[in-house]
Parts: C-alpha cells; sequence; structure tokens
C-alpha cells in the first residue's frame, strides 16, 4: 500500500480556497509544447505560513514560483492573489547588477517600486545589519561571495515590504553557515508575520517549514505538516548498519518482503511492502545471518526523505 493516492482529475475538483489564502491555485496548467510543466495543481499558500516545496530538478518549481508572480502565463486554470498587494521574489540566479554597488542596487530597486530615500536608506540599514552585510554596502555586487549575493538578494526582495515572499532555491550552492544564516532570518521573518513559500532540495532545510509540499513532475503529492506526512508513511522500515553496505543491499534487494532499499549516509534504510517494522526486521535479521551484528538491523521511524522517495515513485511512469 503507497503513500499516495491518484487524485481525481483536475476537473473534477473545484474546491474553493480557504478563508485564510493569500495564494491559491487551482487546476493550474503551464504547458511549453509538449510538455507539461504544471499538471492540474492545486494549492493554498495560507497567510501568515513558512510553506516549503520540495521536489527534483525538473518538478515544476520555477515554473510555478513564475506563475505566482505573474511572469508565467498559466496554460489552464487560474492562480489567485487577490489578496497580495507587494509581492518580494529570490530567484534561483542572482538578478542584481553585479557592476552596482550593494547600496546602488538597493537604491534602484526602491526607487523602481516608489519607496521613498529616506523610508528605504532606514529599511536597508536594519536589513543588511541582520545578514551581515552592513560593513560591505560600497562592494559591487559581482565582487560577494555566493551567500552574501543571495542575502543581498534577500534584502532587495524586502525593501518593498512585501505581503508575500517567494524565494527559488536560495540556498543551492551556498555554504553550510551561510545556509544556516539564511534560514534563521527566514524564521524570524516568518515569525514577525511575513507569509513565506520557499522551494529547497534540502530536506533539513523544510523542517523550518509550518507545511510542506512534494512537487514532482508537475503534480503536488504529500502534503502537510512535518508530523502529518510522517504519519501517513505507510510502509515498514527498518535500518541496517554495516560497513559492507554495497553487497548487503544487493542481497536484500532480492527479498519479496523488501520493496527498497536505500543508502543514507553510513546506513541502509529498509523498507516494506507491507506489515510491521518488527516483522521485517525478522526478515533482514535472517537474510543477513552471519554477515551484521547483533543490534546492527533495528526498526527504524521514517524521515522526511523517505517519504519523498515514496511520494517519487508513486510519480513515475504517471
Amino acid at each position: 500500500m503507497g503513500l499516495l493516492r491518484r487524485r481525481p482529475p483536475a476537473a473534477a475538483v473545484a474546491a474553493a480556497p480557504s478563508a485564510d489564502a493569500l495564494v491559491a491555485a487551482r487546476a493550474l496548467v503551464v504547458r511549453f509544447g509538449r510538455v507539461e510543466a504544471l499538471r492540474g495543481l492545486d494549492l493554498d499558500v495560507r497567510r501568515g505560513e513558512l510553506f516549503a516545496l520540495i521536489g527534483p530538478d525538473g518538478a515544476g518549481k520555477t515554473t510555478l514560483f513564475r506563475t505566482i508572480a505573474g511572469v508565467q502565463r498559466p496554460s489552464a486554470g487560474r492562480v489567485l492573489t487577490g489578496g497580495v498587494h507587494t509581492m518580494g521574489m529570490v530567484p534561483q540566479r542572482f538578478a542584481l547588477y553585479e557592476d552596482l554597488s550593494i547600496e546602488e542596487n538597493l537604491r534602484l530597486r526602491a526607487r523602481l517600486y516608489g519607496v521613498p530615500d529616506a523610508v528605504a536608506r532606514a529599511r536597508w540599514t536594519d536589513l543588511l545589519a541582520r545578514v551581515g552585510l552592513d560593513r560591505f554596502t560600497a562592494r559591487l555586487a559581482g565582487a560577494l561571495s555566493g551567500g552574501m549575493k543571495q542575502k543581498l538578494s534577500l534584502v532587495s526582495a524586502l525593501i518593498t515590504e512585501p505581503e508575500l515572499l517567494l524565494l527559488d532555491e536560495p540556498t543551492t550552492g551556498v555554504d553550510p553557515v551561510s545556509r544556516r544564516e539564511f534560514w534563521l532570518l527566514l524564521n524570524q521573518l516568518h515569525h514577525d508575520g511575513l507569509t513565506i513559500l520557499v522551494s529547497t532540495p534540502y530536506m533539513d532545510e523544510a523542517e523550518y517549514a509550518t507545511r510542506i509540499g512534494f512537487l514532482d513532475r508537475g503534480r503536488l503529492g504529500a502534503l502537510g505538516t512535518r508530523e502529518e506526512i510522517l504519519a501517513a508513511y505507510s510502509r515498514p522500515l527498518v535500518e541496517v548498519r554495516s560497513s559492507n553496505r554495497l553487497a548487503i543491499r544487493e542481497r536484500l534487494a532480492h527479498l519479496a518482503e523488501v520493496d527498497d532499499v536505500s543508502l543514507f549516509g553510513t546506513r541502509l534504510h529498509v523498507r516494506g511492502r507491507e506489515g510491521t517494522a518488527a516483522a521485517l526486521e525478522v526478515v533482514v535479521e535472517r537474510a543477513l545471518d552471519g554477515v551484521v551484528g547483533p543490534g546492527e538491523v533495528e526498526p527504524l521511524q521514517p524521515t522526511l526523505e523517505d517519504v519523498f522517495v515514496l511520494a517519487h515513485e508513486a510519480t513515475v511512469g504517471d
């Protein structure tokens, strides 16, 4: 029994947006020639939440962000953003002027959006201090590191004090320290009341979110809070600890009771087709008798990565 059930066709479902939805997508389709980047997607982003969208490359995340921002026109369906008066966006790639300084980029952004100079200066002074860029206002944007560029992009997006902040994989390629600092700031902004929709390939970043969604092949699969998503995982799991992981993986892959064997760092996660983790533990221990020692096979609670591996498999061939 899988985690996900196939949804009815989008045309058959026309649920009204929730009362607290700041953004609502309904039966959203975006096509590029014969390719459907988004396939009947339904999604509400509620006011005041931090929503994390997880998905592999080519899942449709950037297309969704561009459609919400009004840059991409839907092929079918609709996106409702009637409650949003101002929106900020941090794209995957640095989009500010590299031959302008930090301050010049922010001043230009403020003037383009009609923010008075004195108000804009007060805002960017506070924001640059919060992200640790206040000492570099005269530095050219092109001379910044990857993490500093993303922080500048975030400050630029916040100059207009948006009601909705869109961030498309903002920490990809950023060093771990800057990535952590970036997410701590997003968490502060969320607790200040800002609505945030962010895509990320990192499962640990999704832990910060109030709700999580898995987008794959243009469809939205698992959706809910972290606790709801983990609770919906219906397969038994055991963990195997061994230095001989590749040989063990090959041996377990042939068991009828085993559905998947995945490498997780120095350990193996073994997923059963049905039943309980305790029953799967017995099967795995019997198959590995003499190969692993006592206590090296144990029942395991699922992680978000386990959930999304299964969710991805549910979309293959869809």
